[in-house]
């Protein structure tokens, strides 16, 4: 039946293509059509062919002479084309089953037929994005480029795929087993919390030490001041470092010097400078803890998981900084004194050993991705394609391949200048020192304040024990601590995008105003109402009256906690403004990472280097009564121009992010060497073609 199809459909085009002009060419090409594929039923004839000549008409059948509306007839007994069907196959087919239709790239609009030309990436690859199913956003042209196998998390977080995408190798940190990740964070928080509690721990016996080491008060508060200062140094040091070493040989270090630190202080009660330079060795260790945390947690854990985990810093860190004072005041009044402190400190070195030996290895890892990373998407139907690593359960056989791979240096990076300019240059980036003016006068006015205490509250006609001074912590702790958990969780700083120019100068407002009230009331409440006696009547002296006082000791505890909880505020907009710089400033998501590591530490740094100054520089050297009472009005003074200065700074940084936002993201970027203008120079077409 084939062949008789197309022998009929030939002769029936070569008589329609001699008898009529201008169809000679598509009855060969109809007939080359049906001779190349004998299974295909011939084309049906034209319907809008041209009326034949006059002369063109003798001896055509009746059947073409037809009218030209109506239809030219088949002859009548024409037998039917045959149907195409599938060639036979000789293995059974499997009953049909329902499946999903398989997804194919579809052109995008405007390129089918071309009409602008393509990208780097549709020349090289031809591979066009494509939505998948149950997704509302689409896969990135490189992912499809690459073909890389795009890996998910599991359990509840199964439809979320992991950013930064993991490795192949089991030694990749983002491929540990959950307790090894735990063990690593929990023992890095439980050094950061005993570095906090050396911090604070000679607030509340300053006078104290004063008598023990006959010495002047600006000196004992150098023993806070001046390891709050190294700790900058110390940090920068170690932030630049860990880019050619790691992180495991700064903390191994830093750990040691920190218990060499506290350890000698348990014996200093004879010699100010022995305590000095045990403090000098606590100040040099604090550096890496506070600088090189945000690193580790970003390198062990994913997008998804890292958030819970930095709030949970956070938390630890501001709780353990203004809350031992709480307990360090009743500890030292007993007979051990303040060295007590340092003798309770110690007995946690047993847990603390094993944990930083044993449970903080090396994090730093070369996970050389080419390609940029995609958005999650939810496409649960190609999780079976790319199977999850396999779990490794804790056992002596994994304990033990744990402990073997331990080395106290295990990495090694590039020492080229640009990367060891990396974190200098973050440190004094735009953005970072604008975060650190906003807040230098209420960090450093707290610290100021609190290690004036003794000074203002030992002596007649208050004569406060230790104790009593830190139950004053108790509103600082509380207020600081409930601040930073609620910002740590609220979601206009979990999404960056939300953090607006309106809620920004809403948050710097309210942080002002807590801090201009409580620097501002402590220093005029703690002056203005302590009733004054009268010396000589030929030479009236400004003296306090031992036998009546004013002041309300929780109402000063009150006015520091809201300080606190002021400059906490102002802290807390770090994290949000350095996450929109890092993403308007990185290229790709590994230097977002870094960025953002290396801004955070170099606010931490600036802060612990103002808090220095001011600890050393607020209390007034004493003597007599004369001396006190002019070490207060001098202690006033600072309290009226630091609320006075803090408003007017306040106000000038929130106008300036107002204004020139977008401009101090790109200085940025300028500064910390992001954009190379060289680069672009000669450069034709679009940017986003080598993207």
């Amino acid at each position: 039946m084939g062949a008789m199809g197309q022998e009929t459909g030939s002769e029936s085009s070569g008589g329609l293509g001699n008898s009529r002009p201008g169809t000679r060419d598509g009855g060969k090409m109809a007939a080359a059509q049906s001779s190349s594929d004998p299974d295909v039923p011939p084309p049906p004839p034209p319907k809008d062919l041209p009326p034949l000549p006059p002369d063109a008409a003798k001896g055509l059948p009746k059947a073409v002479l037809a009218s030209p509306s109506e239809p030219p007839s088949e002859p009548p007994k024409r037998p039917l084309p045959p149907t195409p069907t599938a060639k036979p196959s000789s293995s059974p087919k499997p009953p049909p089953t329902a499946r999903t239709p398989p997804l194919r790239p579809q052109q995008p609009l405007a390129m089918n037929p071309p009409t602008r030309p393509g990208t780097a990436t549709t020349q090289t690859t031809g591979l066009i994005p494509i939505r998948l199913a149950g997704s509302s956003k689409r896969l990135s042209w490189t992912t499809l480029a690459s073909r890389r196998q795009v890996k998910y998390a599991q359990g509840k977080f199964g439809r979320v795929e992991l950013v930064p995408q993991p490795s192949d190798d089991p030694d990749d940190p983002l491929n540990w087993p959950t307790w090894r990740k735990e063990l690593h964070f929990w023992s890095l928080l439980l050094i950061v919390a005993m570095t906090g509690v050396t911090k604070t721990i000679f607030m509340t016996v300053n006078a104290e030490l004063a008598e023990l080491y006959d010495r002047p008060y600006k000196d004992i508060a150098a023993l806070t001041g001046v390891p709050l200062i190294l700790s900058f140094f110390a940090g920068l040091i170690c932030l630049t470092a860990s880019r050619v070493c790691g992180k495991r040989p700064l903390y191994l270090a830093s750990f040691l010097l920190v218990f060499i630190g506290t350890v000698w202080n348990t014996n200093v009660a004879k010699s100010y400078a022995e305590c000095m330079a045990a403090r000098v060795f606590q100040g040099l260790g604090w550096g890496a803890f506070d600088t090189l945390i945000l690193g580790s947690i970003q390198d062990t854990y994913f997008e998804h998981e890292r958030n819970m985990r930095v709030a949970i810093h956070s938390i630890v860190t501001v709780a353990t900084t203004w809350g031992p004072p709480l307990l360090g005041g009743v500890t030292s009044q007993g007979p051990g004194g303040f060295q007590l402190q340092f003798t309770v400190l110690s007995a946690f070195f047993f847990i603390a050993i094993p944990a930083v030996a044993l449970g903080i290895p090396e994090t730093a890892f070369d996970r050389k991705l080419t390609f940029a990373q995609t958005p999650a998407t939810g496409a649960s139907q190609f999780k079976s394609e790319y199977p999850p690593n396999p779990r490794r359960l804790l056992s002596i056989e994994t304990i033990m391949d744990y402990i073997v791979k331990l080395k106290p240096y295990g990495y090694r990076g590039p020492a080229d200048l640009a990367i060891l300019l990396q974190a200098p240059r973050a440190f004094i980036s735009p953005t970072t020192a604008l975060l650190a003016i906003l807040s230098l006068l209420p960090t450093s006015s707290l610290w100021g304040l609190t290690s004036s205490l003794s000074l203002a509250l030992r002596p007649l006609p208050f004569a406060l024990r230790p104790g009593i001074i830190g139950a004053m912590f108790l509103t600082p702790f509380l207020f600081a601590t409930a601040v930073v958990a609620t910002s740590s969780f609220l979601p206009h700083w979990q999404q960056s995008a939300r953090f607006t120019p309106k809620f920004h100068m809403s948050i710097v407002a309210a942080g002002s105003f807590l801090a201009f009230l409580g620097t501002l009331v402590f220093g005029l409440h703690l002056t203005n109402s302590l009733p004054l006696g009268t010396g000589d009547d030929n030479a009236p002296i400004m003296i306090p009256d031992p036998n009546n006082t004013g002041v309300s000791i929780p109402a000063l505890s009150f006015v520091l906690g809201m300080l606190a909880a002021g400059a906490a505020l102002l802290e807390s907009t770090a994290a949000p403004l350095i996450r929109a710089s890092t993403a308007y400033t990185a290229a790709n998501l590994a230097a977002n990472m870094r960025n953002t590591a290396d801004m955070t530490a170099g606010v931490a740094c600036w802060r612990a280097l103002f808090a220095g100054v001011f600890a050393i520089a607020v209390p007034r050297n004493y003597g007599d009564i004369m001396g006190y009472w002019e070490a207060l009005l001098a202690l006033r003074g600072f309290c009226i121009g630091s609320a006075i200065s803090l408003g007017i700074i306040g106000a000038t940084v929130a106008s300036v992010w107002w204004l020139w936002g977008q401009i101090i993201r790109r200085w940025d970027g300028m500064v910390m060497g992001l954009v190379d203008l060289e680069g672009l120079k000669g450069r034709n077409g679009s940017f986003f073609d080598t993207d």
